[in-house]
């Protein structure tokens, strides 16, 4: 699909550039082979963020500076060159392929890619014409009847090719176990994969450490990890790189005097952590992990 002249803007909202942002960064995917429907996955892989979040970001939500600096770094590319079509800090034409939008249709929305045409008027809009438009939650496709039960219709894009895809499934949230006693750890793990989680099992820190290069969605820690170990460096390291991942302490060695509650309330003071004491009830851990994934899914 050959891409088209987004038309001229003498001024932009926020709201906007933010849209801009994100289609000037889709399409640097889109040059380096990453399909619309994998370009979530991979922003999210590349700057440490939830798939859910990654994929707001596509669809217009804010991004940080640091996240489009990790982008254009990963790919080689400039920011310059990414966005060549800046004046003053904004696009005035931006060169737009595809935009991921929903299509209402006989009461039914549909995920598809459309390509935009020209803005046109209201007076200029077909009754049978399909157009696009952009609000707070994404682009959204249909005719003029379709598109007004929405609100006020307004300025509209013309669609000039639209494609339905298949919906892409939820990734699973991926959760790292770290138990120095291995069948705990392989305990733990097998109940999260059998309740739909992408859960891995490690019982030395360096191992988990080593596989943090790929970050997981959440963690579950034993504090203590043998040899006069804790888990207070993985947590250290773990916050460095995301501020906000779920991350939950286990011990069964309070009572006995083993752990040091000093420690144990110094983390839970200062790194954002849940605690639960061994033996623990897989439900209750869970439930505490999705509260907190769903909480960070609704931040922008």
């Amino acid at each position: 699909m050959e891409p088209t002249e987004a038309p001229e803007s003498a001024e932009f909202s926020a709201d906007t550039a933010t849209s801009w942002v994100s289609v000037c960064l889709s399409n640097m995917l889109a040059r380096h082979g990453i399909t619309a429907r994998r370009q979530a996955t991979e922003i999210a892989h590349i700057c440490a963020i939830s798939v859910s979040q990654a994929r707001r970001k596509l669809r217009g939500a804010a991004w940080l500076f640091d996240e489009v600096l990790l982008l254009c770094s990963h790919f080689g590319e400039s920011m310059d060159a990414v966005f060549s079509q800046a004046h003053g800090g904004l696009a005035t034409t931006t060169k737009v392929a595809v935009c991921q939008a929903t299509l209402l249709m006989d009461g039914q929305r549909l995920p598809c890619e459309v390509e935009l045409g020209p803005l046109c008027s209201s007076a200029e809009q077909s009754p049978t014409q399909l157009f696009a438009k952009r609000d707070s939650e994404g682009w959204f496709a249909g005719t003029r009847t379709g598109l007004s039960r929405m609100g006020p219709l307004g300025p509209c894009y013309l669609v000039k090719h639209l494609q339905l895809v298949t919906p892409e499934p939820d990734a699973k949230a991926r959760i790292a176990v770290l138990d120095d006693d291995q069948g705990a750890a392989e305990a733990l793990t097998d109940w999260f994969n059998e309740v739909g989680y992408d859960a891995h099992a490690f019982t030395h820190a360096d191992q988990l450490l080593m596989a943090s290069a790929n970050p997981f969605d959440a963690y579950v820690l034993d504090l203590l990890l043998g040899h006069g170990q804790t888990s207070q460096h993985v947590v250290e390291h773990i916050r460095l790189r995301q501020p906000r991942a779920p991350i939950v302490l286990l011990t069964g060695q309070l009572r006995e005097g083993n752990a040091s509650e000093a420690t144990l309330a110094t983390l839970l003071r200062t790194q954002d952590l849940t605690f639960f004491e061994k033996p623990v009830r897989p439900a209750m851990l869970t439930a505490a992990i999705q509260s907190t994934l769903d909480r960070l899914s609704q931040l922008p």
